[in-house]
């Protein structure tokens, strides 16, 4: 009989599973009855105790924010002190149960920030009526020194009340520097809406204007965090994460603050009747800013302690001279300065040579149009039969006006007719980097204009203005030649165009900041040198330059008062109408001057701007002390 081997019984290989399932089963069992037994003990003998520990402890996100990067001038002078800004604040679900354990921190709160018990109770009742007792909100801010003090003792008894410190800044270096430096503030709610998703915290200070808008990103740092889990008396229970705050990084201008102090100074006390001022002292191999000054200025400290300062504020805003407006950034009829565009569109269009001659017997030449217009040419005087040289150098409107749309029946100017020629003035002048902004590290540039034929139909499109008011006429082209009609520039730019000429061709950006450096010192990045090529060839823009030279070193020279002994000085002049006519007959006038020196080897580019005045008899002696300044004090 074939035996197989069973014998009766189960083989050990059926057992095993069942015994592998059974020890399951019964690990399973055993740990329900722990969860079930952790869950009695919580749900029902200390149920109580857990629910007022979820209620009392909270886990509070102190946001750490960082110190802010330094802004240093050009000699490493910190123009910037880092400051707190201390804030009075209460969380309503971290005060006291009891209504008189309240009042009584109310009360201690009015004897320490002057604020009225009942308003500090009635805010508190308010916000945890809107459901935003869990929320802390300040009590009062900008905190002077000594309340900030006797705060921070006094709020170890009383909770739910807190000091708390952001960072702010102390500008030291004066009006002189608040259009460039501007301010850093408080974020407005359409400003955290966006900055929020860069990682801002809504009490995080923003640079508002100036350099400290504009590098804002570098100066900010990043911000840090303290989270901890707290009771309901604030007494810490246990750290749960901390991170540090990064200090922001500094940044370096190229601004000289003696020169920046000395301008200031200087524009103020010159200004007579004219009401604004501006002046740029720029590098013209880099593009470097020494200075750039705005008049008026403002103190830009107002802004620390806003809510303090507030008629101070109140006054500036309502200031009819604009003190906000960065005047060196702001767009005016440039006048004669804009003849060094014409002139070195007409030499490079060959339309001129530096031997062109004009003669200009009488200050009023009156020409017609083929149409049988009458044009009254006028000039500031006859200056008889002069080259380019002396139109530059004399600042003759006729003969730009010949340059650019031509005397009528004689010459026909840069081009076939009047709108060919405000076509090509307008190409040169946009290559000389007008009507666009220049690209200086500021924000709320003025691009200016540069007036076209399709500029002035888009302009003069709709009612009130008829087809008549959108035509292009010789009149347009002749006062665009002269920086008069619809032409705007800002000193920045005038003062590019200057160095371009100087420089003999490179269109240089300009700029403010020349590196910015980490907290521990070392360069994180510089400013390189950027530059275009007008298209004007460098022996054209050398007869340019000597027109310029002469406007200050020759007796008929418009520029002659911008002349120091010792200093070899190349400039042009500019005077610009504006406004509604006088019954005279006259308009209120800009005063202008741009120059370079030395001659020979331009290093430094001064342009002087005044809203009101003469460029040769006010414009052009400011410059001259500047340049006198610089010949003293400032090495390139």
């Amino acid at each position: 009989m074939f035996d197989d081997g069973y014998r009766g019984g189960s083989s050990p290989s059926r057992n095993r599973p069942h015994s592998n399932l059974l020890t399951l089963r019964v690990a399973v069992i055993v740990l329900f009855a722990l969860l079930a037994a952790k869950l009695f003990d919580m749900q029902i003998i200390n149920g109580a105790s857990y629910a007022k520990r979820s209620v009392e402890n909270h886990i509070i996100s102190t946001n750490i924010l960082p110190s802010r990067g330094l802004i240093l001038a050009r000699d490493g002078t910190p123009l910037v002190q880092n400051v707190g800004v201390y804030t009075a604040t209460i969380t309503p679900q971290f005060l006291p149960t009891d209504h008189d354990a309240r009042y009584q921190i109310y009360l201690k709160l009015e004897q320490i920030l002057n604020i009225p018990a009942l308003q500090i109770q009635t805010t508190v009742d308010q916000k945890e009526t809107d459901g935003k007792g869990f929320l802390e909100f300040p009590v009062k801010k900008y905190l002077a020194r000594d309340e900030a003090i006797m705060l921070d003792e006094a709020s170890t008894d009383m909770p739910g009340v807190a000091l708390s410190v952001t960072p702010g800044r102390l500008y030291l270096g004066g009006p002189a520097f608040s259009s460039l430096l501007g301010y850093v503030g408080a974020q407005s709610p359409e400003e955290y809406a966006k900055l929020q998703q860069s990682g801002y915290k809504i009490n995080e200070p923003i640079g508002k204007t100036g350099l400290e808008s504009t590098y804002e990103s570098d100066l900010r740092g990043s911000v840090g965090v303290n989270q901890v889990e707290q009771d309901a008396q604030g007494d810490l229970i246990q750290q749960l994460q901390s991170r540090d705050a990064t200090p922001g990084d500094s940044i370096k201008l190229s601004i000289d603050p003696g020169l920046q102090n000395y301008v200031s100074d200087l524009l103020s006390n010159s200004l007579g009747a004219a009401s604004h001022a501006a002046a740029v002292v720029m590098s013209a191999k880099t593009g470097e800013i020494y200075s750039m000054v705005s008049i008026p200025e403002y103190d830009n400290n107002i802004f620390a302690a806003p809510d303090q300062n507030a008629a101070a504020y109140e006054a500036l805003a309502n200031d009819p001279r604009h003190p906000f407006l960065n005047q060196a950034i702001t767009d005016s009829a440039p006048g004669s300065v804009f003849k060094l565009i014409t002139a070195s569109a007409g030499l490079q269009e060959g339309t001129i040579t530096p031997q062109t001659t004009l003669t200009i017997p009488n200050a009023v030449l009156n020409v017609k149009d083929e149409n049988g217009q009458n044009y009254p040419l006028v000039d500031w005087e006859a200056h008889g039969t002069i080259n380019l040289y002396g139109g530059i150098a004399e600042s003759s409107n006729i003969y730009f006006f010949m340059v650019s749309c031509g005397i009528l029946g004689s010459s026909k100017g840069l081009g076939k007719d009047v709108e060919s020629s405000a076509t090509i003035l307008g190409y040169y002048a946009r290559a000389f980097g007008l009507g666009q902004p220049t690209g200086i590290d500021l924000d709320g540039e003025a691009g200016g204009i540069v007036p076209s034929v399709d500029w002035k139909r888009q302009n003069f499109a709709g009612p009130p203005f008829t087809e008549t008011d959108r035509a292009w006429y010789y009149g347009d082209t002749c006062n665009m030649g002269i920086g008069q009609g619809y032409d705007t520039a800002t000193p920045i730019q005038i003062a590019r165009v200057t160095a371009a000429v100087a420089n003999g061709g490179k269109l240089l950006t300009p700029h403010l900041v020349t590196e910015v450096d980490s907290p521990d010192g070392k360069v994180v990045r510089t400013t390189k040198i950027e530059s275009k090529t007008v298209p004007v060839s460098p022996a054209n823009l050398a007869v340019v330059r000597q027109g310029m030279h002469d406007s200050v070193n020759t007796p008929r020279g418009a520029g002659i008062l911008a002349a120091v002994p010792g200093l070899d000085i190349a400039g042009k002049t500019g005077t610009a109408e504006f406004g509604t006519q006088k019954k005279d007959g006259s308009y209120d006038q800009h005063a202008w001057f741009t120059g370079f020196w030395p001659y020979n080897d331009p290093q430094f580019v001064v342009t002087v701007y005044f809203d009101l005045g003469v460029g040769g008899s006010l414009a052009a002696p400011t410059a001259a002390r500047i340049f006198d300044y610089l010949s003293k004090n400032v090495k390139p």
